[in-house]
């Protein structure tokens, strides 16, 4: 039966109709999955139509065995995907109806401006489009009471309410605003430019508003061009979309009321209690009870042993005992329900290995000095362990001065940031080795055929509709390259249109496609931000104002290419025609832009002391400030200074090299064990996984394990009905409760600077962790490592 009509077409118990066509379960078999079975444990002889169903009940695919998958029959063969995802499709359904564009229209802006505005706050506020996909919904319903006025004109002709309001309406004006109306990544960048605070080169609204559309849709026609790979193959789930798809079902499908392991709560109800639950849960560790958010008791036990609050402390200490009931920080460095365990594995065994092990050695033996410094932190510090004073190596029009550099001190980094810095190196050069051992002959075979390796259930269903064509996306990237070199050749943005264009546009180019199939299969990410300060520092020293624009464009090239490709594929989830749903997608950027640049040109004139720390309502740009400092350190400083040969961290720049050697031994290792545990391993996730430390300490690294140990793997296996109804609606009904509940908190107290103060709030605050005390301390005027003139 069509969506819409009311039918669920996933069961909780085995039947015909679940994640596997029993018909095709022997061709499954024959694509590669019987090769593993009794390396899983499965009894040889075992009854040969239950192994396909109980191979993917029991165990994860990995990226390399999902290619290999036999995906002809009417089911999705994955059940991530059958468990959320309806294989029947309505082409009837209006999905660009004028309702949707006009709602569309409406949440874009009003997210896109509020995002804006709050983000130059602290504490900011960011409203996710979980909240847009929730209150679209009853906006839409109220909508379809309306009269069925209908205006004439000609071909134009369109009803007001044009019925019922619909699941592909929905989900196309969430996947709109999803898209558009956070945050746009290079707002901090701008105003660090703009602001008479920090650069102060105001070049007008005009470069502000080709300077934020560009970087946001720099990766758009890449991502497009490259759906051969990102898109259409059935092996990129891309997991987070799984939690929105089972979202909107639950919100428009008649719900399925047959048990699943005892449970016969419809997923409406599930996912309103579970809200309810996330929303009142929040407040106390937000609000109510805030040390429950940071559980760290045994440093309030003994709040002035140092080695104490180093390892079990949350502010500036490795955090090892995994308590907390705010889901934020749960979620901190992974959605847990969502992600992979085998995964969360790699993650926490890379967190277990150089930050639980390794780290607290080399920080107690003072290597790189470290020991002088916290061992977790994000700041950068001088050679007495103070804050490092950046007023002090500049002259009044933020110039570079080496001489006032020599005089005063090299700049040092926590162990913690030294790690990551590390582990990152490694992570850019192992994912495309990666990709190409473990991906090439599937890259290759793409290329010459977009259709190799079959079509899905969901892309066979989408070929009803008419595709976006490759010239489309091939017209968009030309004309955004081409608003991206007159924007940065136009006005003075020390970046070289060469540069541009093999730095920034290339990175996209390169990378696009293996960060893809990696987000797609496995729910992470390689953060590029670093390396492409990195490269722009080496390439334009004491240019900081490219080295900004080369981070914005090169990272969000990668980084939001990645974010549109997902939402194609969400797009094809819920059957919404490619062609709306391409203009959907660059009309709601465009209007998310000019919103954007009207509400910053806005503040930037009507709020006096904008981005001072003297603003009387707390529009004091932290985050602006951090970019600020970022491209002093990298664009006026330079990486030179501290990576080059003779310097503390040179020896940091070997994990490049590291990278790709680990990946090609464990490749090695995995052709020679081809159904051991080590085709689990996955070198870029490992190297990479750890890159939210710091801030991030090993708790919400541990969170995130114990929670995807639960659910990914115990509830999986034992109560695998349960799982497949409920676990990613749990994910959706957690994050909108505790969405929702930062709304009130922020708009009801917080904005009004209304607090809560009692023990519970404060305990914690006179610790050790708190202040970051270092292990060891450097006597009044002497100082650590080498001396003015000696560097």
């Amino acid at each position: 039966m069509a969506i819409g009509t009311g039918e669920v077409d996933i069961q909780p118990e085995r039947s015909s109709s679940d994640s596997f066509d029993h018909s095709q379960e022997k061709d499954i078999i024959q694509a590669g999955a019987s090769s593993d079975v009794e390396a899983d444990g499965y009894v040889p002889g075992e009854d040969e139509s239950k192994v396909p169903l109980q191979r993917a009940e029991r165990t994860e695919l990995t990226p390399v065995e999902a290619f290999t998958w036999n995906v002809e029959g009417d089911q999705s063969p994955f059940p991530e995907v059958a468990s959320c995802v309806a294989n029947t499709d309505d082409p009837t359904m209006p999905c660009g109806t004028v309702r949707a564009w006009i709602l569309m229209t409406v949440f874009v802006m009003v997210f896109a401006g509020v995002n804006q505005f709050f983000g130059l706050r602290y504490p900011s506020l960011s409203i996710g489009y979980v909240v847009a996909q929730l209150l679209v919904f009853p906006i839409g319903k109220t909508w379809e009471k309306l009269p069925r006025w209908r205006v004439p004109l000609g071909k134009l002709t369109f009803d007001v309410n044009p019925g019922p309001f619909n699941i592909k309406e929905h989900a196309f004006i969430v996947i709109c605003v999803n898209i558009s109306a956070s945050t746009a990544y290079a707002a901090g960048s701008l105003v660090a430019i703009t602001s008479p605070v920090y650069w102060d080169r105001d070049y007008g609204a005009g470069f502000s508003f080709l300077y934020l559309l560009t970087t946001q849709m720099l990766g758009f026609g890449l991502a497009g061009l490259s759906r051969r790979w990102l898109v259409y193959p059935a092996a990129l789930i891309w997991p987070a979309s799984l939690s929105s798809t089972v979202l909107f079902r639950t919100l428009h499908e008649r719900q399925d009321k047959s048990p699943a392991n005892g449970w016969t709560l419809t997923r409406y109800r599930f996912f309103g209690y579970s809200t309810i639950f996330a929303f009142v849960l929040f407040w106390f560790p937000d609000y109510i009870w805030t040390s429950l958010g940071t559980f760290a008791f045994i440093t309030w036990i003994f709040p002035h042993n140092q080695k104490v609050n180093t390892i079990f402390g949350m502010n500036s200490g490795l955090g090892l005992l995994p308590l907390s009931i705010d889901w934020t920080q749960i979620n901190y460095a992974g959605t847990p329900l969502t992600t992979p365990f085998y995964i969360t594995c790699n993650a926490f065994a890379v967190v277990m290995f150089f930050y639980l092990f390794l780290s607290p050695i080399l920080y107690y033996t003072n290597v790189w000095y470290s020991a002088y410094l916290p061992l977790l932190s994000s700041s950068t510090f001088d050679n007495t362990g103070k804050t490092y004073n950046i007023s002090r190596v500049v002259d009044h029009n933020l110039n570079f001065l080496l001489n006032k550099y020599e005089a005063y001190s090299p700049m040092y980094i926590s162990m913690s940031y030294s790690l990551s810095y590390a582990l990152s190196f490694a992570a850019v050069t192992a994912i495309v080795v990666h990709t190409y051992l473990y991906n090439g002959k599937e890259i290759w075979a793409k290329l010459k055929n977009s259709r190799h390796g079959g079509e899905d259930i969901h892309k066979r269903l989408m070929n009803n509709y008419k595709e976006v064509p490759d010239w489309w996306y091939g017209i968009l990237t030309l004309i955004v390259l081409g608003l991206g070199i007159f924007t940065v050749r136009y006005w003075d943005s020390g970046l070289p249109v060469w540069g541009f264009i093999v730095v920034c546009f290339g990175m996209g180019v390169l990378l696009i496609v293996p960060e893809g199939i990696l987000e797609g299969t496995t729910n992470q990410r390689v953060f590029l931000n670093i390396i492409t300060e990195l490269i722009a520092g080496y390439a334009w020293p004491g240019k900081p104002i490219a080295n900004m624009m080369v981070k914005c464009y090169g990272y969000n090239s990668v980084k939001h290419g990645m974010d549109f490709a997902q939402d194609l594929k969400l797009g094809q989830y819920m059957k919404i025609p490619p062609r709306v749903l391409f203009a959907g997608q660059i009309y709601a950027s465009i209007i998310a832009t000019v919103t954007q640049t009207g509400v910053l040109r806005w503040m930037m004139g009507n709020i006096a002391d904008l981005c001072l720390p003297t603003n009387t309502q707390r529009f004091t740009c932290n985050g602006v400030k951090v970019v600020y400092s970022a491209s002093i350190i990298w664009g006026s400083i330079g990486p030179q200074r501290m990576f080059q040969h003779g310097q503390v961290y040179s020896g940091i720049m070997y994990f490049f090299i590291i990278g790709p050697v680990v990946t090609v031994l464990v490749y090695l290792l995995y052709r020679r064990y081809p159904n051991s545990w080590i085709r689990y391993i996955n070198v870029p996730i490992f190297f990479n996984a750890a890159g939210q430390i710091p801030p991030a300490n090993t708790t919400q690294y541990s969170l995130w394990f114990i929670f995807g140990f639960l659910f990914n793997y115990l509830i999986r296996r034992r109560a695998f009905a349960w799982w497949k109804r409920y676990n990613y609606l749990l994910q959706a009904a957690m994050d909108t409760g505790t969405a929702l509940a930062t709304l009130v908190i922020f708009f009801a107290l917080s904005y009004h600077n209304i607090k809560f103060k009692w023990w519970g709030n404060t305990v914690g605050s006179n610790t050790d962790d708190s202040k970051n005390v270092p292990w060891l301390k450097v006597s009044s005027g002497e100082h650590f490592g080498k001396g003015p003139g000696q560097f």
